[in-house]
């Protein structure tokens, strides 16, 4: 147990600080501590962004990232806390604003506007017009049965911490920030004690043994790396220090290739994709290949890798709709007492 805290503290003390927040600040029938709740969310917001994010690049893009990042769970948790649905639906709409901006910044404008069209345009709107028609009085039948949320904000929690738990251990890019930096190293060296500096003495080494123990994490973590090429190099006299730090320059792009793949959502590589999705985007691109740029009517494109790459993904959306459809129907067909 003082192994996984010690381990994942990171992820865990910011989930136990927004946890103690939502709580504070979802509907109960006493009365909540609505500025305790939003200091503690806040802070919890803040610890994730400094222990989960860490120093990166300040560049614009990051900035509207988080931007955007950030109003979006901040509409998420007002649109639980507010008591009038009112309210909630209209934090709703800044949460369906913010995931435009984010589909923005991924390059994805139809996604962006389909998104504003369907939801903020749409159903948001609708949301209001049936809130504001039906004029419900008093707390709803759901609203009596729920006089306590902890175990619902409890249960979020759990889920949510769990999956930030698995991805600071899936996507920690340390190990390979520190491969970077050496290879950067290597490619900016201009003499053999550098190089030496970097891989270690040849003469240390295990008899028979050539390869530094860089070359064996390098050829686990990049798939283009040519170990063999590198211990040609290596085990010249003398060293060729040009060569070396050339082949490492150019190694440097398939390092950082890796880095900013990860996290990416991306299929396994043996997973078999139709020609609609264009270049197999599971697939390492080869050198030289460049990506054909899309067709002018990729919105019909989209709409068949949609129905055949990502039909199962499809299909449980619908489902999901048709369920929460089902119960708004039986959550609002229940008659208010008195009525007949």
């Amino acid at each position: 147990m003082f192994d996984l805290l010690q381990q994942y503290w990171t992820a865990l003390l910011p989930a136990a600080v927004g946890f103690a927040g939502i709580y504070l600040l979802l509907p109960r029938l006493q009365k909540p501590y609505r500025l305790l709740g939003a200091a503690l969310a806040g802070v919890g917001l803040l610890a994730a962004g400094l222990f989960l994010v860490g120093n990166t690049a300040v560049l614009p893009e990051t900035i509207l990232f988080y931007a955007f990042s950030g109003l979006a769970i901040l509409g998420g948790g007002l649109m639980l806390a507010q008591h009038n649905p009112v309210h909630a639906a209209l934090s709703f709409a800044l949460v369906v604003l913010s995931t435009c901006g984010l589909f923005l910044l991924l390059a994805a404008p139809f996604l962006m506007a389909a998104t504003i069209i369907v939801y903020a345009g749409a159903i948001v709107v609708t949301f209001l017009f049936v809130i504001m028609l039906a004029q419900q009085a008093g707390l709803t039948s759901a609203d009596r049965r729920s006089r306590e949320p902890f175990l619902a904000c409890l249960a979020g929690f759990v889920l949510l911490t769990a999956l930030l738990c698995v991805l600071q251990k899936t996507y920690d890019t340390q190990e390979i920030d520190a491969l970077l930096a050496k290879v950067e190293d290597l490619a900016q060296a201009k003499s053999e004690k550098e190089i030496i500096q970097v891989l270690g003495d040849p003469m240390d080494r295990a008899p028979g043994k050539i390869s530094p123990p860089l070359f064996e994490k390098l050829e686990e973590k990049v798939p283009h790396f040519q170990r063999g090429k590198a211990d040609l190099l290596l085990i010249q006299k003398p060293m060729p220090v040009a060569k070396l730090a050339a082949f490492f320059k150019e190694l440097t792009e398939d390092v950082l290739r890796v880095r900013n793949q990860m996290g990416a959502v991306r299929p396994s590589a043996d997973l078999p994709l139709s020609p609609f999705s264009g270049f197999p985007p599971n697939q390492e691109l080869p050198k030289g290949k460049v990506i054909r740029e899309l067709p002018a009517r990729n919105v019909a494109g989209l709409g068949k890798t949609l129905f055949t790459d990502h039909l199962l993904a499809v299909e449980l959306a619908g489902t999901l709709l048709l369920v929460a459809s089902i119960g708004a129907i039986a959550i609002a067909a229940r008659q208010r007492e008195g009525l007949r």
